[in-house]
Order: structure tokens, then C-alpha cells, then sequence
């Protein structure tokens, strides 16, 4: 048994809610500590995106082409176990948008890992606008952003920039508290907190996270595609303002033939499409749509379309 423990820190939340901008903050705030911080980035696709965006710290390790929370869970407790024994002060993990924490949670009590590490603090990035509309959701999907709240000891509620009022902010406090009674609740834009409504009751909140738990997330895919030239700007965002519902989330790298010397991280949630020029310019030119029961035949056609038209 190690004298002092490694310290866990899960980030979660589902697909484009900000964890990545959320962790880009919480990690300076970390790292004037001068701990030795180890970050897990999982990604669902076969493409790490926010792998490649963050880089300060001083371990960074890529588990693609799964979920930590299932498919990769054992090779997570081997990660934890291996860097708890090179004396890793804090592992921050962040789950893949489809991750149920609540899985990440039984698996660090994993034998392997008994006397090595603190009780995990879990971390919920909240999409505001996303879940004010999770009706539209499939019944899947809206108990694992329920999951995901129920599992962690903070909930941010991010976005609320994109909120009509105060009224439908405390509505949505108010839902969250529903969910997760003893959570700790802050408000942020950008993942910058702006409020912190509740400091919680913490240790409450640990009794409550493994009732009536379910796990699923089999209809999730995702597709990876690599254009091997930069692609025209307009056709581009026409393609992605044209995608079907069942696209839940899209992120990546591109260049446009306009401005073929840069390279643009897009990304997109709610329909919503974002660019970005970013410094790096090695970046491979690779794009991962995720969605429930993608028609990816099609959706390989159009890219096609794209890359060589």
C-alpha cells in the first residue's frame, strides 16, 4: 500500500457539452500545484481530437476505439495501477461522451487497485440547451445523461450564455437537483464557472450513485474519415448543416482549399458547427462523426463527394 494515495479525477459528461474547454482551465488550476498530473483522454471513436489539443501535462495517454467504461475497462485499471505505482500524484480521466461514469466508478474499486487510490471525485460537464431538449433524444440516451449527473460530486451546467432567462436556469438547477439531490452545482460559460449554487453534501451523494443503474450505449457508433486534400469551405459547411438528426456529435481536423496553410479544428454539437484556427499545423486532416445507428455507407459517400469534387 502506497503511503499517499493517487488521486482520480473523472470528467464526464455526454458528446460536445465542453469537457475538453471545461479541462483546459481545470488543468492550469492543477497544475500550479507542481503535482504530477497523468491524463486519460478516451475517446469513442479510432481518433484522439482532444488528445491532440491538450497538452499540459506531464503524462498524456490515448485510449481510442472504445469506452472506458466497458470495452476498455480493464485496460483503465491497468493505466491507473501502472501510474499510481510511478507515484502519479493526481490521473485526471476524461470519459468519452458516451462513457457512464458510474461503470469508470466500479472499476476503481477493482481489487488491482486497492490501497493505491483515493475514492475518485467525478466531474459532470452539463450541455445547458442540450438537455432542456433531451425529449427529442432517444430513451438510451436521456438515461445516460442522467447517469452522468447522478454519478458525479459537481455538476457543472455549462453554456448557460445560450439560456433565454434566469428562469429557465433555475429550472434546469432545479432538474439537476431532482437527479442528484446532494451534488455540488455551479454554472459556467466556456467552462469559466460564473455561480456556484451548491456546495453539496458529498459524502451523501456517494450512497446515492449506484441505484438502479443501467448500462447501455450499444447503438452509438462512430466513423472516422481522413481527407488526404484540403476540401472547399462552402461545400463543407453545407454538408454539416445537412446532416441528419441521429449525428450527435463531429469533431476534427481540416484544411479548405482557400486557406491551405491552416488547419481548422471543427466541431460540431446541436447542430451547431464550429471553426477554429488552430497553431499546430501537422495536424492529420481526420474527422469523427458519432451518432445512433449511423447510415456510414452514405455518410462515406458524401465525404467522398467532398474530398474529390
Amino acid at each position: 500500500m502506497l503511503e499517499n494515495k493517487t488521486t482520480i479525477t473523472i470528467i464526464n459528461g455526454f458528446l460536445g457539452s465542453g469537457k475538453t474547454t471545461f479541462l483546459e482551465h481545470y488543468m492550469r488550476s492543477i497544475l500550479k500545484n507542481d503535482e504530477k498530473v497523468a491524463l486519460i483522454v478516451n475517446e469513442f471513436g479510432d481518433f484522439d481530437v482532444d488528445g491532440r489539443i491538450l497538452n499540459q501535462n506531464d503524462i498524456k495517454i490515448s485510449m481510442t476505439q472504445g469506452c472506458v467504461c466497458c470495452d476498455l475497462q480493464s485496460d483503465l485499471v491497468a493505466q491507473i495501477y501502472q501510474l499510481a505505482k510511478q507515484h502519479v500524484d493526481r490521473i485526471i480521466i476524461e470519459a468519452s461522451g458516451v462513457a457512464n461514469p458510474i461503470d469508470i466508478l466500479m472499476a476503481c474499486q477493482d481489487i488491482m487497485l486497492e490501497g493505491l487510490i483515493e475514492y475518485p471525485e467525478t466531474i459532470c460537464i452539463l450541455d445547458s440547451i442540450r438537455f432542456l431538449e433531451r425529449d427529442t433524444l432517444t430513451t438510451q440516451t436521456q438515461q445516460l445523461m442522467e447517469d452522468q449527473i447522478k454519478a458525479s460530486q459537481h455538476v457543472y451546467i455549462n453554456k448557460v450564455d445560450q439560456l433565454k432567462d434566469m428562469i429557465q436556469q433555475q429550472n434546469l438547477i432545479d432538474e439537476v437537483k431532482r437527479i442528484s439531490p446532494y451534488c455540488a452545482i455551479s454554472t459556467t460559460t466556456y467552462g469559466v464557472v460564473q455561480n456556484t449554487v451548491t456546495q453539496g453534501a458529498l459524502e451523501q451523494q456517494k450512497s446515492q450513485i449506484f441505484n438502479d443503474h443501467h448500462h447501455t450505449h450499444a447503438h452509438y457508433q462512430s466513423l472516422k474519415y481522413v481527407f488526404n486534400n484540403p476540401i472547399d469551405q462552402e461545400a463543407f459547411l453545407k454538408f454539416l448543416l445537412n446532416l441528419p438528426d441521429d449525428i450527435l456529435r463531429l469533431k476534427g481536423f481540416v484544411e479548405f482549399r482557400n486557406s491551405p496553410n491552416q488547419t481548422i479544428l471543427v466541431q460540431m454539437a446541436n447542430h451547431i458547427p464550429l471553426f477554429d484556427v488552430i497553431d499546430e499545423t501537422n495536424m492529420p486532416n481526420t474527422i469523427v462523426i458519432i451518432g445512433e445507428q449511423l447510415d456510414t455507407t452514405r455518410l462515406r459517400n458524401q465525404l467522398d463527394m467532398l474530398q474529390f469534387s
